[in-house]
């Protein structure tokens, strides 16, 4: 009984402790497969600790190996309860606050144990006696020891009935995780309780640590081969399904581990279990191709659904699909989007704008007959006036300039209503990029394009660079009209928020004038006054706001300032 109690110990501290280090090392501190191997850890310790006691032959030795085991006798009740929390997905309950009241009557009974060779209230009395030439420490329980039996059974019937409460789910994959955990597990436990009333193989010797190894090595295989990868806290469903759009937990061969409430209501089978199904068989036509799964899933496809009787439009995608051997047993999700609202807002925005261009084609194009009309009378006035006075020569020159600028606005019209249209499918740009590109279109004549930096941008890069273009062309203009033109335009990122300038270092632009110079119709030389007006409205479009300040080498700078395109 000796030489196999001896082996038994031994071998359970060895398989204990290579199976903790393998699921430590593996996965994190957060998640239930951690503290599980941190528990058979502490098992493994115990399990140390009675290869110690079974060697030992002297009264302080055999004292010394029981109180080192009651590090473990302990610590394994807390570590249990930890588990089972994060199993459940009850983990928010611990906090450090709590944990360190858990550990106030462990850390009672630890200074009873390691002090109970001058006092009474943990042992009633301790002596040794011989059985088959083995050396036994006899401890009868006092007042301390009955606390910390009773102490630690609370915590483990606590954790137990909260992995007991799970295995009522309508989820059988989960249920039947719950029932083996479970049954795995109430063993070492029962194997305990005999022990403490009395019946005892080896005597005074617990074989919980033995057991506990024996049931934890299926147990870690569960964890490390489970089609979850691990264990998945049971009250996920709890999150699952109330999920909107519909989402299948699917195994490599198609086979449906789970399905939530939307899912369930997609494929008709809301009342149904539907778990090891094939998911070939149940999903709407339009997931699937020549009786298998739509081969675009892989990226993901768009298609119509009837759910209750109503089309709704879905985004579908399998995701999961990188496994690289048909051995893994790692499960796919199927997960069905619901755009139908997106699209029906798409199509009356897409509507609106159609309309508005319209609109501006046929305010454009109605403009352009009586200012037609109006030149062609200013014309003829003109020819009949041989030698007008300075008066009447000046008050046509203004009218002429009046119908060049109604004459800029009419064509003019059709673009601003354009680009005042929001951007709803914006790519990835480079700003150094759209900049030179736009830089090329422009006669700039003598100016220098100096790049500080770039960056990457989410726009529609035509009409990005329609902007950049714009702003060129003021820049320019001002290099022939200004007294003192610019040189150089300089392009990068703000350094204090998202975004970008583009400035100059011609004669700048007052103050005063700035907010002014943003609006339709006024302009800083010779030009329509519009070039400003349609770079804000296509900063505005892709949801950026513009400002103007002074550049650093005096000229005028212009700062787009870029926000999250929500959409």
């Amino acid at each position: 009984m000796y030489v196999s109690g001896l082996i038994a110990y031994s071998g359970s501290a060895v398989i204990g402790g290579l199976l903790a280090v393998s699921l430590l090392a593996k996965y994190d501190r957060r998640q239930p497969a951690f503290t599980f191997g941190l528990f058979l850890l502490v098992i493994g310790f115990w399990a140390a600790t009675y290869v110690g006691y079974l060697v030992a032959s002297t009264e302080a030795w055999l004292l010394f190996f029981i109180q080192l085991s009651y590090l473990s006798v302990v610590t394994a009740p807390i570590v249990w309860v930890v588990f089972a929390l994060q199993y459940t997905d009850r983990g928010a309950w611990l906090s450090r606050r709590r944990l360190v009241l858990l550990s106030v009557v462990p850390a009672g009974v630890l200074a009873l144990v390691w002090t109970a060779s001058y006092h009474t209230w943990f042992y009633a009395e301790m002596f040794v006696r011989t059985v088959d030439g083995v050396a036994l420490l006899e401890t009868p329980p006092a007042i301390g020891h009955r606390i910390n039996i009773v102490y630690s059974y609370g915590l483990l019937l606590i954790g137990t009935g909260l992995i007991v409460g799970e295995t009522v789910t309508n989820n059988r994959l989960y249920r039947r995780q719950s029932l083996v955990l479970f049954a795995c597990l109430s063993a070492p436990w029962f194997a305990n309780g005999v022990f403490h009333l009395g019946f005892q193989p080896i005597p005074t010797a617990d074989l919980t640590p033995v057991v506990f190894v024996i049931v934890g090595i299926p147990l870690a295989v569960i964890v490390q081969r489970a089609e979850l990868t691990g264990f998945v806290p049971i009250a996920h469903e709890r999150v699952f399904h109330t999920l909107d759009d519909p989402v299948f937990v699917v195994t490599t061969s198609n086979r449906v581990l789970d399905a939530n409430r939307a899912a369930r209501r997609l494929v008709d089978a809301d009342g149904d279990r539907i778990e090891g199904s094939d998911l070939n068989t149940i999903l709407p036509e339009p997931l699937l191709e020549d009786g298998d799964l739509h081969p675009g899933l892989r990226e993901s496809i768009e298609c119509v659904i009837e759910v209750d009787g109503t089309p709704h439009q879905f985004i579908a995608r399998l995701r999961g699909t990188e496994r690289t051997t048909q051995a893994d047993p790692r499960g796919r999700i199927l997960s069905l989007t619901d755009i139908t609202v997106q699209k029906r807002q798409q199509e009356s925005l897409e509507a609106k704008n159609e309309q508005l261009e319209r609109l501006a084609g046929v305010v454009s194009h109605d403009l352009a007959t009586p200012l037609a009309t109006g030149e062609g009378l200013l014309h003829l006035v003109r020819a009949d006036l041989e030698s007008p006075s300075a008066e009447i020569d000046q008050s046509l020159a203004d009218l002429e300039a009046v119908h060049r600028r109604l004459r800029a606005f009419a064509e003019g019209l059709p673009a601003l209503a354009r680009e005042s249209t929001d951007v709803e499918t914006p790519t990835d740009c480079d700003l150094e990029t759209v900049a030179r590109g736009a830089w090329e279109v422009v006669d700039t004549g003598d100016l220098y394009l100096l790049i500080d930096s770039s960056d990457t941008l989410r726009a529609d890069a035509s009409r990005l660079q329609q902007a950049f273009e714009n702003l060129f062309s003021n820049v320019a203009e001002h290099a022939v009209d200004g007294q003192r033109g610019a040189t150089t335009v300089r392009i990068g990122r703000l350094s204090t928020t998202s975004g970008f300038y583009i400035e100059d270092d011609g004669p700048g632009i007052p103050a005063g004038r700035r907010e002014d110079l943003l609006a339709f119709g006024v302009s800083t030389g010779s030009g329509a006054g519009y070039g400003l007006a349609i770079v804000r409205t296509i900063v505005e479009a892709h949801g950026w706001s513009l400002s103007v300040t002074d550049g650093a080498d005096g000229g005028a700078r212009f700062e787009i300032e870029t926000v999250p395109h929500a959409r």
